[in-house]
């Protein structure tokens, strides 16, 4: 299925945003190993999980804890398809830098919600599988953060943490953000950031020297 068929398939007739990513950068995304993925404004976790048919061990009624970002906004954003998440055994600190540094953002609930199913819709399989996922965006109670990955059962499981635990099945996925609002002739040369090419390429904001 193409974008706007899983789009349909997970949302049914909607009116979708505009795409701010532009033609040569949806292309190029087989090609790196990425995947696009679309979340509608102010759809929750337990909607979503429903929709879907996603079990998961936590009642989104009733979790109150975990907090998410971007909620009003419609979302395009692109991350990795593979199947098991990235920087296996480096804790969310030590992620969250690397991703900062790349000009990317982290998963929060929804997004990864989102990703989750988009993903199934393509590849007819769960990821991260036996894998747990660090939540970078968003929040867990005050100070921690979630992790989330689908056990030998493909049941959703969610746990709060310590942001300098690390692993060797505990990995993070990045978001990458569009760099414009929406694709124009001013606007669509503006480079989009990438997994492990650092600089200013991509970075939301800078400061002249």
């Amino acid at each position: 299925m193409d974008d706007k068929e899983i789009i349909t398939s997970l949302y049914g007739n909607i009116d979708v945003a505009p795409c701010p990513f532009t033609t040569a950068e949806r292309q190029e995304l087989d090609q790196r190993g990425e995947m696009l993925v679309y979340l509608p404004a102010g759809i929750k976790p337990a909607e979503m999980c429903k929709r879907w048919g996603i079990r998961a061990n936590i009642d989104f009624e009733n979790e109150k804890m975990i907090r998410t970002v971007m909620n009003s906004e419609d979302q395009w954003f692109v991350t990795s398809k593979a199947k098991t998440p990235e920087l296996i055994y480096h804790s969310a600190q030590a992620a969250s830098r690397i991703y900062e540094d790349d000009g990317l953002h982290g998963m929060d609930m929804r997004r990864y919600l989102a990703f989750a199913a988009t993903f199934r819709a393509r590849f007819d399989a769960l990821p991260d599988r036996l894998y747990w996922v660090f939540l970078h965006s968003g929040s867990y109670d005050r100070s921690g953060i979630s992790i989330v990955g689908f056990d030998a059962h493909g049941v959703l499981n969610h746990h709060g943490w310590m942001k300098n635990f690390k692993a060797k099945f505990c990995g993070s996925r990045y978001v990458c953000i569009a760099p414009r609002i929406e694709v124009t002739l001013d606007t669509e040369t503006l480079p989009r950031a990438y997994r492990a090419r650092p600089g200013w390429q991509g970075q939301e904001a800078t400061m002249d020297s």
